[in-house]
């Protein structure tokens, strides 16, 4: 069955009462403007030195012409320039002819200049209604354009009694910007017409965003002001009643309500089929447990398909707040205790997906193409604000993408980063971050070279541009909205959802996958799998895929739980098996000379993995690599088999094998220990020199799959051989 949303009639047609005006004049300031609002004349003569009011002097030096926005030009001015020929040196040499200009002002408001607009000629309720909302979006920070509400004034109805009169078609008629202007004064003169009215906008099964005052969601602090929650869909009266009670008491912002209300629909289903699903006193865990059950096996409305398990969970959730609130404040006291949702019993299981399926990391190849197109990054707009351009808000977009993409941190993480984020350690850079997630403040990340300097330059940019006080500590101030004052930092939804959106969607025409169509021509790759976060995992992926320890990368990540960092090693079997089969025939003996195995399967049961290399000795094999008779000395074996995907770890053991040979002179230890460790790095270079002989020689193609055979084969080593500290459990001694 097709719910059809209800309207509040409250305020559908006013009949204006003379205690209607009065009312709403009692509830406005009487020195609301003194400066600029004159009430016996009821003339508004806007001060362009007044932040809260958006008017502006023409940006030529000689021309006194208001206008609306920051550093533009009147309209005289713009055609005198264009005339001109747009010349470089036009504002300050231009002189205008003032006669042929509209005054900004008129002292009588006979005929309101472009700075002011009069109310005198309206209705007193009209008069007030639109004074009352100006002083609610003044209160909100919104500033006052006088040109878009004399443009609203100026096409009132003659005779109009009040602004709730109205018809819907005269917003449409409207300019965007004066229809913006008057919707928000509307929704504040509805509001207030509930309250004078006395009703109560939460009696019904439907309720008017607009009118019950919620927050729109978590992290938006203005008010909704678009659609209706339908609490209709929850079958049993007394369950939609103590819903409904829960919006009225806890007062959760919108979004949230709705996934109530969408979870509490949920149960209903369930309870519909319960023998006393009607009959709250009646209830037990039984009825729970149905309850539960279809929270698991619960589908999405619009197309039958499965929900995601963390959505499911997420709405179990909602659903048990919902009850814990209601029991805790003495709602369901009707209701027996058995009938509440036990932590132990009812829960959704996890469903743990490998990272082959979530493939959440953007490759590297599509980053490379995003870097090559990294200019186009903020320019879908001209928004300009505070005396900033629209390039100067471009560039702060394309330095936030190269510190996502650089560092892994969170969207949050990056836009919330104060302008002294950068600190050197001993001459080395390093990120000084929050930890939102965690609420773990003033974290530190090690960061490279090139990344700092970036930093850096942004931060000199920064200083050149004007000033916003109420940003002056973040590194990304936030761009404001139109008409409202810059506050605070970049919103990470504002950069992920709107500019990043805009930039992968719309302005990057090509994006190639690295696979192949039948034809053999690149096959686009799908952008939808392009996001902000995507970053983070790419930088850990890096780091895993380098052999980077477990642990050291749980510590880059910041993550609390080292299962979370394991995530980026594991290999698929079928990953693992292809991996093997590229390298098995490039082993190398300690001369390096080929001894490649020629069964993928031989790599695996003859050969173990140790520190620098394969170990073929079969004592060794068959004891996990722990049986080693000349303490893993393996460059000196004739059962070292070193392959391409132990490079790595051959170069960190030279280096570490030099610089022991450095610390034994200093001792004045015995030559033959100098001489042990100069044997041994003349031993693993030679391996080496020779594994990196033979890949040069490979073609590119060969010589690409062998490298990333590679690193498949260093992470499930990782994985395989890295057993954290707080898995092992000891004996008491007692």
């Amino acid at each position: 069955m097709t719910v059809t949303p209800l309207r509040s009639a409250a305020v559908a047609s006013v009949s204006v009462e003379p205690e209607w005006p009065s009312w709403l004049a009692a509830r406005l300031p009487s020195g609301w403007r003194a400066d600029e609002w004159d009430p016996v004349q009821a003339l508004f003569t806007a001060d362009p030195s007044n932040p809260k009011t958006s008017v502006f002097v023409c940006s030529v030096t000689s021309c006194t012409t208001h206008v609306a926005s920051n550093g533009s030009r009147c309209d005289a001015c713009k055609k005198a320039r264009y005339l001109l020929g747009n010349p470089a040196d036009f504002d300050t040499t231009h002189t205008p002819d003032q006669s042929r200009r509209r005054p900004n002002t008129s002292p009588n408001g006979a005929m309101p200049g472009v700075s002011q607009f009069s109310l005198a000629g309206v209705s007193p309720a009209v008069r007030q209604e639109l004074l009352y909302g100006l002083q609610l979006r003044d209160d909100a920070g919104i500033s006052l354009v006088p040109q878009r509400v004399r443009r609203i004034v100026a096409g009132l109805p003659t005779g109009l009694g009040s602004l709730l009169d109205l018809d819907a078609s005269f917003s449409c008629s409207l300019p965007a910007a004066a229809s913006g202007v008057l919707n928000g004064v509307l929704q504040h003169v509805r509001r207030a017409r509930v309250e004078f009215k006395g009703a109560d906008p939460t009696s019904g099964d439907v309720w008017e965003c607009a009118l019950i005052g919620l927050t729109a969601g978590r992290g938006r602090k203005y008010t909704a002001v678009h659609g209706d929650i339908d609490f209709r869909p929850v079958r049993q009266r007394w369950l939609r009643e103590l819903v409904k009670e829960y919006g009225r008491t806890a007062r959760p912002n919108v979004m949230d309500l709705r996934q109530t209300v969408y979870a509490a629909t949920i149960a209903s289903s369930a309870l519909a089929s319960r023998p006393h699903g009607d009959e709250p006193g009646l209830l037990a865990m039984a009825d729970m447990n149905a309850v539960v059950d279809m929270f698991r096996i619960a589908k999405r409305p619009e197309d039958g398909h499965d929900y995601s398990t963390s959505h499911r969970r997420a709405l179990l959730r909602h659903w048990r707040t919902f009850l814990e609130y209601a029991r805790q404040a003495g709602m369901m006291d009707h209701v027996p205790g058995g009938f509440a949702v036990n932590p132990r019993f009812h829960s959704i299981a996890a469903v743990e997906v490998t990272e082959d399926d979530l493939g959440r990391a953007i490759p590297e190849h599509v980053i490379a193409q995003l870097d090559a197109q990294l200019n186009l990054l903020g320019t879908s707009t001209g928004y300009a604000s505070g005396g900033w351009a629209a390039a100067d808000f471009a560039r702060m977009y394309q330095v936030v993408y190269a510190v996502l993409r650089d560092t892994g941190r969170r969207p949050g993480e990056v836009t919330s980063l104060r302008r002294d984020c950068l600190e050197r350690v001993d001459g080395k850079p390093t990120l000084i971050y929050d930890n939102h997630k965690r609420r773990r403040h003033g974290r530190r990340l090690p960061i490279s070279e090139s990344t700092a300097q970036l930093i850096e330059t942004w931060q000199k940019e920064l200083e050149a541009l004007p000033a916003i006080p109420a940003c002056a500590q973040w590194l990304f101030p936030s761009p404001g909205q139109r008409n409202r004052p810059r506050r605070g930092h970049l919103n990470a939804s504002q950069f992920c959802n709107r500019i990043f959106r805009n930039w992968i969607d719309e302005l990057i025409t090509d994006l190639v996958d690295d696979r192949l169509d039948e034809d053999g021509a690149p096959l686009a790759y799908d952008r939808t799998q392009v996001v902000p976060y995507g970053f983070r995992h790419a930088y850990a992926q890096r780091h895993a895929d380098a052999g980077t320890r477990p642990d050291v990368l749980r510590e880059l990540m910041d993550h609390r739980s080292l299962d979370v960092t394991m995530g980026y090693y594991r290999v698929s079997l079928s990953r693992k098996q292809e991996a093997v089969r590229t390298i098995a025939a490039l082993a190398v003996d300690r001369h390096g000379a080929d001894r490649g195995f020629g069964d993928p399967l031989a790599y695996e049961v003859e050969s173990i993995g140790v520190p620098y290399g394969g170990c073929t000795e079969p004592s060794n094999v068959k004891a996990g690599g722990g049986h080693c008779r000349i303490r893993f000395q393996c460059a000196g074996c004739d059962f070292y088999r070193p392959d391409p995907s132990y490079l790595p770890a051959l170069e960190q053991q030279v280096a570490d094998l030099r610089a022991d040979k450095e610390a034994a002179l200093a001792m004045e230890a015995a030559d033959w220990v100098v001489r042990n460790l100069d044997d041994q790095i003349r031993a693993y270079a030679k391996s080496a020199d020779e594994m990196r002989r033979k890949l040069d020689a490979l073609p590119a193609e060969e010589r690409a799959a062998v490298e990333s055979a590679s690193r498949e084969l260093r992470k499930a080593r990782s994985a395989a051989a890295f057993i954290p500290l707080q898995a092992l459990t000891t004996r008491s001694s007692e």
